[in-house]
């Protein structure tokens, strides 16, 4: 089958959802996934939501909250 919708909802985001990671500071990286730290969301890169679900990277949540 083909792949034509791929990535199709990213082509409303700006800059088609890259920018600078607010936890591990990479930059160019797809910010596609919402954490919530405290009241706050924010948009976190994939390998820094899978951390942050397993736990880890918590002195960097701490940082962004305040």
């Amino acid at each position: 089958m083909s792949k034509a919708h791929r990535g199709h909802g990213i082509d409303e985001l700006t800059k088609k959802g890259r920018g600078t990671c607010p936890v591990c500071k990479r930059t160019g990286v797809k910010l596609l996934y919402e954490v919530q730290v405290g009241d706050k969301k924010h948009e976190v890169c994939k390998q820094c939501k899978a951390a942050i679900a397993h736990g880890k990277k918590q002195e960097e949540i701490a940082v962004i909250s305040s």
